[in-house]
């Protein structure tokens, strides 16, 4: 059996992903299957892509998904024409490491039992402006090891150390499970299920809640393509609940966990300073005046009607003008800090090539790990990237 599927929805406004196909596919040994799903005519006039289909019997083309199916069971569909052991699930400008398959098999060894598998993964604005100085972390290890379940509920469900979105390398967005996780997650869909514009969140919910055992590798193995959040007119599938897709993508991820849990009629429990801090980045995120006190008051008329309104005073989003700035380069403990633009890479692929091209390569760091036993860690280690929108 394959090891490991790569689906790739080519939703609305997403070009056919003849670039990542055609890096996925270089390595011929690579274990690994490509299916590619289409959404109406996204792919109707990728000549080249066929032709590598017709070359490479792991690239799998479906039939073009109809055009009233949701961006969530576009997924669906997709994810469930795989055949392989694993499966992941990214855009076509996003870029994923072709030597993935093999960090599978060795988090297998490292972490028995292991069905839920999730590595570093970059972040990437290709519109980011080149006159604000910014940087990247790099980690600088290749660990792979067992992560705590708990933890991890704290760090989504609690928002622990929160971005606008939460700390969640786990998933099917540029993360990995198992057939058989897929199948659970799946099985116990409810009514409630996969009514998000962002499913990513939704996966990760879901493969926190029904997984068995968790394994996380240092090693950056992936990099998305992030554009700018457009709010989805989709109200809240929970009655009463204030937050929903239309304010901004700290209330979308508010909303989907709150509707997972009430479909196993737990409470939403995510109401806490954390998440507070995490409204006001989300804000701080727009430098545009006019659209910041938009959403600033969106945000705002949505905490004042949760519990009574007790943490609305602690709701004060400054306006930022344009991003901060980070000058910072260099070793930081565990983490090497480069310039967002070096090598002159723009693209979410450009930037990940870079960067791989100074890593370790694969048959080394083989050798390293295979040497190392890595205990269970707390879930508060550094990890390189959150998944945003």
């Amino acid at each position: 059996m394959t090891k490991l599927s790569i689906c790739i929805p080519v939703e609305p406004g997403n070009p056919p992903p003849v670039r990542l196909a055609t890096e996925l596919l270089h390595n011929a040994a690579s274990d690994i299957e490509i299916i590619v799903a289409p959404y109406g005519d996204t792919c109707a006039d990728a000549e080249e892509l066929y032709a590598l289909a017709k070359k490479d019997a792991r690239l799998r083309i479906l039939p073009s998904a109809p055009l009233e199916i949701s961006t969530a069971n576009l997924w669906i569909g997709t994810v469930a024409a795989m055949t392989g052991e694993w499966v992941t699930v990214v855009r076509p400008n996003d870029i994923l490491d072709p030597d993935v398959a093999q960090f599978i098999v060795h988090a297998e060894e490292t972490v028995p039992g292991l069905d839920a598998y999730g590595w570093n993964s970059f972040q990437i604005d290709a519109a980011a402006p080149r006159n604000v100085n910014t940087a990247v972390a790099i980690p600088i290890q290749h660990h792979t090891r067992e992560i705590s379940r708990d933890d991890m509920l704290e760090t989504f469900f609690q928002w622990n150390e929160s971005s606008n979105v939460p700390k969640m390398p786990f998933g099917i967005y540029h993360a990995a499970i198992k057939r058989s996780l897929l199948e659970t997650v799946l099985a116990n869909s409810g009514e409630r299920s996969w009514l998000t514009a962002y499913p990513q969140y939704e996966w990760s919910a879901r493969v926190l809640l029904y997984a068995a055992k968790f394994g996380f590798s240092s090693r950056p193995l992936s990099a998305s393509d992030v554009t700018p959040y457009r709010p989805v007119d989709a109200p809240s599938a929970v009655a009463g609940f204030p937050f929903n897709s239309n304010i901004g993508i700290t209330a979308a991820i508010a909303e989907t966990q709150a509707r997972v849990l009430h479909d196993l009629d737990i409470e939403w429990s995510g109401f806490n300073e954390n998440f507070i801090r995490a409204c006001m980045l989300d804000c701080m995120f727009v430098h545009d005046e006019t659209a910041f006190e938009e959403k600033a008051q969106a945000y705002y008329a949505a905490i004042c009607e949760l519990e009574g309104g007790r943490l609305a005073s602690s709701f004060r989003p400054p306006y930022l003008a344009e991003p901060q700035a980070d000058p910072r380069r260099g070793l930081h403990d565990r983490l090497l800090l480069v310039n967002r633009f070096i090598g002159n890479a723009v693209t979410a692929e450009e930037f990940f090539k870079v960067v791989r091209s100074m890593l370790t390569p694969i048959s080394l760091v083989k050798e390293e790990l295979d040497a190392l036993k890595v205990p269970t860690v707390a879930a508060n280690v550094a990890f390189g990237g959150s998944h945003a929108a």
